[in-house]
């Protein structure tokens, strides 16, 4: 979306939106002496002289109907006057609904979108003050510092509804070309195109958050995984949901991708249909239930990845089916899909997101547990490894007091100088092991014996998967053992403390 994405740095976070700018009648603001001298009292930590540099440009943007300016500069101001009057969350709360009451209806759906935002912020910053409190019978009132958590979520909610409301016009309000106002981001326009778009996701981002069944009514929708979420696109769009849960906010995401749906069907450039359809998929996975749950959703999948294939958006539906399939331990399969995502499209996210869990699936790795004390009969090594088909070994003596008092009585706590102390020691005895090959990427266990004739004394022995142990890309593990021609057997008694 290059070009597409602002971030206005409010009550303390960066809130992300995508929005159009009405086209300007004068040069943009942002250019001109307001902006400049504002961020020069910013530098001098002056930001009661920075809210005067403001004021101007709130009036002016207004006047000329640069909303997304207008926008901007409020936002900024509402910041600045919360963190001189202790940076609450909530006073900038209340500052923005006023200036929600006074401002023209073109700003109104954006600025609903920020304090829905500004709530939501305002939950995650106080989530155990809310999940504490008990729902109470009584009417909410103003004070949102009191609520619980079922009345603010229908706060957010209801800001969310609002900014939605003016549906028909947000659709046709395409995302403007505004260097002042809007950073480049990583996606085609496309995906976006219009402030309808943006603030269904922005609203979808909330209904399907993981705290929403704390919030759930006792009659709540519940959606199963046989329900037509995971069934063709046009049989989704027809759906027609049945519940008597009127507010629930499950129903209304599905509803809203319904709404998406229809809107670009018939678009000429799929990207925001294949998006929205890809994220109806991937909702139903998150939100269903029922043990057909991961078949259907995989199937679902499947058909995505047939119809779209030659788009890039299908190198994420592969990362998906990929990254289902590995959870379930397919990882041959989940390999395999990756590859072909990774391949068909390299340059874009999706494609990213198959590289990185190609070489998660092909990571080595592996652990090396030994017996503390080596003696007659022979102790064994236990490997626990994947993706590695040969180990390396060494047996470096250490001594023991030096290693308590620097370590403070664990032996394996190490530093990295400590280790790189470790490999420059005498090596009492070395070695290599041939391992079978994991060619499902699956954890193998192969068992060994430590070669004998080791002096008794306190030692580490260090495992690496590359025989030149110093190598910049390789990994070093350590344990550390005694050898000793004694050994104590203890035996406990349950419940009597008796060896």
């Amino acid at each position: 979306m290059k070009k597409l994405i602002a971030s206005l740095t409010l009550i303390g976070i960066t809130l992300t939106l995508i929005y159009a700018a009405a086209p300007a009648k004068a040069p943009p603001l942002s250019k001109g002496g307001h902006w400049k001298a504002y961020e020069t009292a910013l530098k001098k930590g002056l930001p009661k002289t920075a809210i005067t540099h403001l004021e101007p440009i709130i009036k002016e943007t207004l006047a000329q109907k640069q909303y997304a300016e207008a926008i901007k500069a409020i936002g900024k101001k509402l910041s600045l006057e919360g963190t001189i009057q202790g940076n609450k969350a909530q006073e900038k709360i209340r500052r923005l609904e006023a200036e929600i009451a006074k401002a023209p209806k073109e700003m109104v759906p954006v600025m609903d979108a920020i304090l829905a935002n500004w709530y939501w912020h305002y939950f995650q910053q106080n989530r155990w003050r809310f999940l504490q409190r008990t729902r109470t019978g009584a009417a909410a009132g103003k004070d949102f510092e009191t609520w619980d958590l079922p009345r603010i979520f229908t706060e957010i909610d209801k800001q969310f509804t609002k900014a939605l409301a003016g549906k028909a016009v947000l659709q046709k309000t395409p995302v403007a070309d505004d260097n002042d106002l809007l950073s480049k981001g990583s996606q085609p326009d496309a995906f976006r195109p219009t402030m309808y778009d943006f603030l269904v996701h922005n609203a979808l981002q909330f209904y399907q958050s993981g705290e929403q069944a704390g919030a759930k009514a006792e009659d709540a929708f519940e959606l199963s995984a046989n329900d037509p979420v995971f069934d063709s696109t046009a049989k989704f769009m027809a759906w027609k949901i049945k519940t008597t849960d009127n507010e629930s906010r499950t129903v209304k995401a599905l509803q809203l991708f319904q709404s998406l749906l229809s809107f670009h069907k018939n678009d000429k450039d799929k990207s925001a249909y294949i998006d929205a359809d890809l994220a109806r998929i991937n909702f139903g996975k998150n939100k269903g239930f029922g043990e057909e749950k991961s078949e259907r959703y995989r199937s679902a999948l499947k058909g995505f990845i047939s119809v779209w294939a030659d788009h890039r958006i299908s190198a994420r539906a592969r990362f998906h089916l990929a990254q289902s399939l590995d959870q379930e331990g397919d990882k041959v399969q989940a390999h395999k899909i990756a590859i072909q995502g990774r391949n068909a499209f390299p340059n874009t996210p999706g494609g990213g997101m198959c590289h990185n869990l190609v070489n998660q699936i092909e990571a080595k790795s592996s652990q090396v547990t030994v017996e503390r004390v080596w003696n007659d009969p022979q102790s064994e090594i236990t490997i626990k490894y994947r993706n590695v088909d040969q180990i390396h070994f060494r047996v470096v003596a250490e001594n023991w007091e030096a290693a308590m008092k620097r370590k403070r009585g664990n032996p394996q706590w190490l530093d990295q100088n400590e280790r790189k102390a470790l490999l420059r020691k005498e090596i009492i005895s070395q070695w290599s092991v041939k391992l079978p090959p994991t060619k499902d990427f699956h954890e193998a266990v192969k068992t060994i014996k430590p070669p004998k004739g080791i002096p008794a004394g306190f030692y580490y022995l260090v495992s690496s998967h590359n025989k030149d142990f110093g190598a910049a890309d390789n990994m070093c593990f350590y344990t550390d053992f005694w050898s000793s021609n004694l050994s104590i057997l203890m035996l406990t008694r349950s419940g009597h403390g008796l060896v």
